[in-house]
């Protein structure tokens, strides 16, 4: 019987009786947080993600800014490799190259609160957080490498492009027409 797809707002229901969620899984827990990665790098570089939002904040700690779009751009990537954990499972050399991904993103992780300092003003009685220029920029080309790494056995997966053609709908009708004309 050929599977007929319900497509309501939030989901799609198939006939067969079994609910195909790959698509959806696919954009929530694997394409949204390699965007989101992309957001918070720029975060962890820049201090804010776009120029406009640079302009605006003038007045704010920038520093402080950036440790935050770090911690999230480590653990975006650290959900990342657990959410595609299961389909990496057929290729062993992968499973293998994220887990010591995984494995270095969780250091980093421990390792956060030596990338910053504060300086604490006793006239204002205020604590500004600043980073140690130096560690923080080494870690953090360290896990940009990891991201940009990242890609590669995610696409030998096929959770980013797959191998298969692309969607010829001329071929498509030719294909609908012979079946209706010789299968009925």
């Amino acid at each position: 019987m050929p599977k007929k797809d319900l497509d309501t707002d939030d989901f799609v229901i198939s006939d067969t009786g079994n609910w195909n969620v790959a698509a959806e899984y696919s954009k929530l827990k694997i394409m949204k947080p390699l965007y989101l990665s992309d957001e918070y790098a720029d975060i962890a570089i820049f201090g804010t993600s776009s120029l406009i939002e640079d302009l605006t904040l003038q007045d704010i700690n920038m520093d402080q800014l950036r440790i935050l779009g770090f911690k999230r751009l480590v653990r975006c990537l650290i959900t990342l490799i657990d959410n595609t954990a299961f389909a990496i499972k057929k290729k062993e050399k992968d499973v293998i190259l994220m887990q010591s991904y995984k494995d270095k993103l969780i250091k980093i992780e421990k390792v956060i609160p030596f990338i910053f300092k504060y300086r604490v003003n006793q006239i204002k009685k205020t604590k500004e957080i600043y980073l140690v220029k130096e560690k923080y920029d080494l870690i953090l080309a360290e896990v940009l490498k990891i991201k940009a790494e990242i890609n590669a056995p995610l696409n030998r997966s096929h959770l980013i492009f797959t191998d298969k053609e692309e969607f010829d709908p001329k071929r498509f009708k030719e294909a609908i027409k012979d079946r209706i004309i010789n299968k009925g």
